[in-house]
């Protein structure tokens, strides 16, 4: 048996002994409650499968129920009607909350909406306007979809005109042609029809600037009023589950193959769903159930401007009206600690704390008297206040050396670090508590740094064993590192010119910053970075762990806030001395009159500079325009407007190296004119090109914005199709093939086509690539012409 196997094994075992103790032991009963699902059975919900698998509700004292999606009732109805204690809906629930009170948000599941609209890859329908008099299969009542809605409503598509369908059978009736579009999840259908061989368009909302919330965890507003504590401890065992699935993708698909797949859906296709939640829950970016109120308020405007929502309410009455959404659990009188987390105190009283003596203002030894300062001291002293427990300050080390103390099992307890995959070799972390980003700190004479690759080659300093310096060494590797002690000597460093920029946590370095007078240092860009922080405890401690997550549960919102302004929110003075300053002032103001008549020589000289300056950027932009007209002009066909053969050789082997590279689909056909020269000969080279270029047309109108076309030489043209097997590439040139066959020309010319089509196939090259598709194409013509061979 493997630790993992063994962990998994412990818990399970802990788990039952903690029940067995609840119901005979204590006379406890665990609370019945039931979760309505957002939907049928899928990895949509993994969470709440894994949440009740592993025990997590259990260990919460909750006996909970999952139910599966009834399509014909409102998730928001059945809670309101007390069928349910909650349930998951998308941001849909903003337009019951204007009707009427009553639900509360929990937690955002999904941070992006997964909805999307699809039309098949062969309609014309690639953007929300096309959808102007179509067919589009919807959400019966709205009961869903509201990004879908704003951005149809945003675009014109709803006041224009558009016929709403059921949503019943939707694949089936897109396929055979009796609604031209469906709403989908961009995480199913997209992956359902593609496997059954038919290419799709996919509108996003995302994209027309209507990101909203996906799945929410919601409850009403009495059960959010008369039991907090089980809110907050049904949404602790939801997020512990949504971690647990999205780390054990393979071990959460089987269990619902094995329990919950009411869809019959395939391993591949749950597998599928999963990887492509990963970017819409963003959890690596966002903590998991992040919801932020402003983003609410801007969604509420969003809807009020697109009239999605009609309603007399001011923006500020809408903004204050968000108050009302969000469940702010209030501080547990008791954390309801198991058994098993008791007895871990009791036999732990005393832990060794590691910290980092000179990193303010979170955490840094005061100069007098050697205390711990900043803001690990206020939650150390918390966390004494609520668990009856000893601290021991290990403020002798250096933070490599206590790193490395770390590794060996001599730190119990850090109250604030941050999450990277080297420390998590050896650490356990809390979900994170304070978020701060990763800045760019430079003198003042450097402009705004936009990019990380502007510090490739320059000098920068960050501090050795901080975050920063993982992150940066991992994957930046052209920035030239210079490893300092301590934040303020590589502050210093920038100050004094010896490196070129710093990078570190914006709360420290405004901090200090501010407080050791450095007024030639500004902040100058972000990285993609933050600092995450959370406590952490050795990798074995998971009892701590869960400790240690329950009481951050239980530290009110109003005390983290109240943490962190005073260390990091600056000092306003209240009054300005002005005896001390109007002397300076005066002299300035002398200083002032006679700079008078230089600014307004330099005012004549600016408006001469700035005509000179449209001039050259009219210059710029004619320049630009002949640049884009050359470059078009070397990739294309003169006569045809087609890619020519230069484009093509690159693109083939391009294309050919990504599907390889990561084991996808992709195919090419080659095409030649049947008996061409005899247009040419009969009826002259200028009918020979219009049929070329008709030919042209017809392949455009036949293949997606994806596929690349071109003139291969003469009368032979190229097709690459990435992303497409041999079978669907085969029905795209049948589709051409039969088209010019149909194609009617000025002179009565009847052209047919004749091509063969090839699928790369691992360990093809393109050489190896064209010669078969060559072969196959002479095979055609070899079995009479208007013919295709793959």
């Amino acid at each position: 048996m493997n630790k993992s196997t063994a962990q998994k094994l412990a818990t399970k075992i802990s788990t039952c002994l903690y029940l067995l103790l609840l119901v005979s032991g204590m006379g406890l009963a665990s609370e019945k409650v039931v979760i309505q699902l957002k939907w049928l059975h899928q990895f949509q919900s993994a969470g709440y499968y894994a949440a009740l698998d592993q025990g997590y509700f259990a260990e919460e004292g909750l006996d909970v129920e999952l139910k599966e999606r009834d399509l014909e009732q409102s998730n928001v109805d059945l809670i309101l009607e007390g069928k349910a204690h909650y349930g998951v809906t998308d941001s849909i629930v903003l337009l019951d909350h204007l009707k009427r009170n009553g639900i509360v948000l929990v937690a955002p599941i999904f941070q992006h909406s997964p909805n999307v609209l699809i039309s098949l890859g062969t309609s014309n329908i690639t953007r929300p306007k096309d959808l102007v008099g179509r067919r589009l299969a919807f959400y019966d009542n709205d009961t869903d979809g509201i990004s879908l809605l704003a951005m149809l409503a945003e675009q014109g598509v709803l006041e224009q005109g558009l016929i709403r369908d059921q949503l019943k059978n939707r694949i089936n009736r897109l396929i055979n042609g009796e609604v031209d579009a469906i709403a989908a999840y961009s995480t199913n259908e997209p992956y359902l029809l593609r496997e059954m061989g038919y290419s799709v368009n996919v509108i996003d909302p995302k994209h027309y600037g209507m990101d909203f919330y996906g799945d929410i965890l919601i409850t009403s507003s009495k059960e959010a009023e008369e039991n907090p504590l089980r809110v907050a401890a049904l949404k602790r065992a939801v997020l512990r589950g949504w971690e647990y699935a999205l780390d054990n993708k393979e071990e959460i698909v089987n269990l619902i193959l094995e329990k919950y797949n009411t869809q019959n859906k395939t391993a591949k296709a749950l597998m599928a769903e999963a990887q492509g939640l990963e970017p819409l829950i963003a959890r690596h970016t966002t903590e998991l159930g992040t919801l932020v109120e402003g983003r609410l308020e801007y969604m509420l405007a969003l809807l009020a401007k697109t009239k999605i929502i009609n309603t007399e309410l001011t923006q500020s009455e809408l903004e204050q009206s968000v108050g009302r959404l969000v469940f702010d659990s209030q501080p547990n009188k008791e954390l309801n600690l198991s058994p098993e987390e008791r007895a871990f105190l009791a036999s732990n009283p005393i832990l060794k704390v590691g910290i980092d003596r000179n990193w303010p203002p979170f955490e840094y030894l005061d100069t007098n008297d050697a205390a711990l300062q900043g803001i690990s001291r206020d939650y150390i002293k918390l966390l004494e206040e609520l668990l009856q427990l000893k601290f021991k300050i290990q403020d002798q080390l250096s933070w490599p050396e206590t790193l490395d103390e770390a590794k060996a099992g001599g730190i119990d307890f850090f109250p604030a670090i941050t999450n990277t995959p080297e420390r998590r070799r050896y650490l356990n972390f809390t979900q994170p508590y304070i978020r701060s980003p990763m800045i760019i700190v430079t003198d003042n004479q450097v402009s705004f740094i936009s990019n990380m690759s502007e510090l490739n080659g320059r000098r920068v300093a960050v501090v050795k064993g901080y975050a920063s310096h993982e992150m940066l060494e991992k994957n930046h590797p052209l920035i030239q590192l210079d490893l300092r002690d301590s934040a303020i000597e590589a502050l210093k460093a920038v100050a004094a010119g010896e490196v070129d920029a710093f990078i570190d946590n914006l709360a420290v370095a405004s901090y200090l910053i501010r407080t050791q007078g450095l007024a030639n240092l500004k902040i100058s860009g972000q990285t993609p970075y933050s600092f995450d922080l959370s406590m952490a405890v050795q990798k074995d401690q998971l009892v701590l762990k869960s400790i240690l997550a329950k009481a951050l549960a239980h530290i009110s919102r109003q005390q983290h806030t109240s943490i962190y302004d005073s260390w990091v929110t600056l000092e306003v003075e209240k009054g300005f001395p002005w005896s001390k300053f109007l002397p300076p002032f005066i002299g300035l103001g002398l200083v002032m009159l006679l700079l008078c008549y230089y600014t307004l020589h330099l005012f004549k000289l600016n408006q001469r500079i700035r005509v000179a300056n449209c001039k050259l950027k009219k210059a710029e932009l004619a320049l630009k325009e002949k640049n884009a007209q050359l470059e078009k002009v070397s990739i294309t066909d003169k006569l045809t407007g087609a890619y020519n053969r230069h484009f093509l050789d690159k693109a083939l082997s391009d294309q050919l190296a990504l599907a390889l590279r990561h084991k996808r689909p992709m195919s090419i056909a080659l095409f030649d004119l049947d008996f061409f020269k005899k247009v040419n000969d009969n009826f002259g080279h200028q009918v020979g090109d219009k049929v070329l270029q008709t030919f042209v047309e017809l392949v455009k109108k036949n293949t997606r914005s994806t596929d690349m076309f071109g003139r291969w030489g003469g009368e032979e043209f190229l097709l690459i199709c990435p992303e497409t097997n041999k079978q669907q590439a085969c029905l795209v040139v049948e589709k051409i093939r039969l088209a010019l066959e149909k194609q009617l020309f000025e002179e009565g010319i009847k052209q047919t086509v004749s091509a063969g089509v090839v699928e790369a196939k691992q360990g093809i090259t393109v050489d190896n690539m064209l010669s078969l598709v060559d072969q196959k194409l002479y095979l055609a013509k070899e079995a009479g012409r208007n013919k295709i061979m793959s």
